[in-house]
């Protein structure tokens, strides 16, 4: 699956939007918080006393990287950014 950061319209190939930006981020957090297995590790702190902070991280640095990268990429080298070789989160 690839998708592509077009930029704001222009095929400049730049940042998204101000309005795009809003709407990813929107998404992200509805999609992190109907996310039964993310819920219940930070409910049952799984990733420590920081679960929710270390929630809240991963969802802005998928916003960021979304809002900051051009050109097109996979599925595959999204997930290679934020995970570690054993498989968890950086």
């Amino acid at each position: 699956m690839a998708a592509s950061n077009g930029g704001s319209g222009s095929g400049s190939g730049g940042p998204i939007s101000p309005e795009a930006a809003a709407a990813l981020g929107e998404g992200i957090r509805l999609v992190f918080g109907r996310w039964t297995a993310l819920q219940m590790a930070v409910e049952n702190q799984w990733g420590g006393r920081d679960s929710r902070a270390k929630a809240d991280q991963f969802g802005e640095s998928i916003h960021s990287w979304f809002c900051r990268s051009r050109g097109t990429y996979s599925s595959f080298s999204i997930l290679g950014k934020f995970t570690t070789p054993r498989g968890g989160f950086r």
